[in-house]
């Protein structure tokens, strides 16, 4: 899935998602930043994209020039940022930082990480009969927040007071029983964006509305819908 394009620079500010160069990167360290670093994965190892290179060069089988491992680099930079085994490593990284920094813990069991495996794998129960990926998870974890903090808060005035790690969990199985409520909401969001560009397009070919116009049109209505919490859509239900 990759980085999400349905949450902002705000939503997404935490603990920087940090992989360890196979170069040169010491025991212990890890220096690229998979947001802002340019960096490629080959053979179960993280490469700074020049680190990558240099390695090439280096290597005493090499017959390459460092041109043409220049041009093999660049394609493995775009290769790498669509492979399941990078994006869903970030994707857990980006979700499990984004619930230590929420719920204010810095661990979680590991019975925790054995749930949210079975829960990507789409065995956690019965009940749940596909995978909801982590890169899922988050986004209705963040479009739910203000819903789970009242709940949270109308448990405690009830004397149903819980840790947090025993929040984190009761508020998943929240989320995870909502999936098909974000998979709506979802596609409403797909659904306004094919809208938005057949609108654009038609003003385009007829050439008789200045597309600023209706591009300011649109994105004033996408300032009403940007603060959209998928509680609203859950009034029904609760």
């Amino acid at each position: 899935m990759g980085i999400t394009p349905y949450l902002n620079n705000r939503e997404l500010s935490m603990k920087e998602i940090l992989r360890k160069c196979y170069v040169c990167d010491k025991q212990k360290q890890k220096s690229i930043n998979v947001d802002t670093d340019k960096f490629i994965y080959h053979n179960n190892a993280y490469f700074h994209y020049d680190c990558f290179i240099k390695h090439k060069l280096k290597e005493k089988t090499n017959k390459l020039s460092k041109e043409e491992i220049v041009i093999i680099a660049d394609k493995m930079v775009f290769n790498t940022r669509t492979l399941k085994t990078v994006s869903e490593s970030i994707d857990r990284d980006r979700l499990v930082y984004w619930l230590y920094e929420n719920y204010n813990i810095s661990v979680l069991p590991s019975l925790f990480f054995i749930k949210l495996k079975a829960i990507n794998d789409g065995t956690f129960s019965k009940g749940v009969n596909v995978p909801i990926s982590c890169y899922d998870l988050l986004q209705i974890f963040i479009k739910m927040k203000s819903y789970l903090d009242k709940v949270n808060n109308k448990n405690e005035r009830n004397g149903k007071r819980i840790d947090l790690n025993q929040r984190v969990n009761y508020d998943l199985a929240i989320v995870i029983n909502n999936y098909d409520n974000y998979l709506k909401w979802r596609q409403k969001q797909k659904t306004e964006v094919i809208e938005k560009q057949e609108i654009q397009e038609e003003v385009k070919l007829k050439n008789s509305i200045p597309i600023n116009s209706i591009i300011a049109t649109y994105k004033d209505k996408d300032n009403k819908n940007e603060e959209i919490n998928i509680a609203d859509i859950l009034d029904e239900v609760f």
